[in-house]
């Protein structure tokens, strides 16, 4: 079965509206955001075919699915969005692999998981700067360390939190939740982003050349 559909993002819309003025930015991290918002996103990253990180895996419109394995002591998440990415969660008790090995390398982050009761928490670091919090342009760094925390407060929800602190980007941590709907008959699909992508051949910069293609 397959959890998704699209969930509430950060904060902010398209078209220049500020974000939630409790998220504590940094001056940088501000105009970056503020800049994203009034250009209509036009720099996503998950516009690109390149793969959403951190909360945003799980604010986009597509399903996803998770699979235990007890006997593995694994935790496989498997997104149809994007780039069809995949997350390996660890529940083994293994530490985070050391800094100067995963600091800015990797796009979803290493993943270490326990149980606290029946939530399941998961500890995130080693995020490289590829990707935006949300669609409306939030960034991070890679500085980023993300602690998840998914409960099922009935048979349809998944509710999901996480606490981001990322003091390249933000004054102190801040956290986002929202809940996802479970289809008990959803199956995952294929999904190929990079085939027939037309969103960066419509796209501008600042003077009104193409991003992608010849310049006029």
């Amino acid at each position: 079965a397959a959890v998704g559909g699209e969930r509430g993002a950060l904060g902010g819309q398209r078209g220049g509206a500020p974000s939630e003025p409790w998220v504590p930015f940094q001056p940088w991290a501000a105009a970056f955001y503020n800049y994203n918002s009034l250009n209509q996103s036009k720099y996503d990253p998950e516009g690109y075919c390149l793969p959403p990180g951190g909360p945003r895996l799980f604010a986009t419109p597509y399903p996803m699915e998770i699979i235990q394995q007890p006997e593995l002591k694994r935790i496989i998440m498997i997104f149809e969005g994007g780039t069809h990415v995949w997350r390996e969660i660890h529940m083994d008790g293994r530490p985070h692999l050391k800094s100067e090995a995963i600091k800015g390398q990797t796009w979803l982050g290493d993943s270490v998981g326990y149980w606290e009761g029946d939530t399941l928490v998961i500890d995130v670091v080693g995020f490289n700067e590829g990707t935006w919090l949300d669609y409306y342009g939030h960034p991070h760094t890679d500085q980023m360390h993300i602690i998840e925390r998914f409960t099922r407060p009935n048979k349809g929800t998944l509710h999901y939190e996480a606490t981001i602190d990322d003091p390249g980007a933000y004054t102190k941590q801040w956290t986002v939740a929202w809940d996802i709907p479970w289809n008990p008959t959803g199956e995952l699909q294929e999904y190929i982003c990079q085939e027939n992508n037309n969103y960066y051949n419509r796209l501008t910069d600042d003077f009104g050349q193409p991003i992608v293609g010849p310049r006029q």
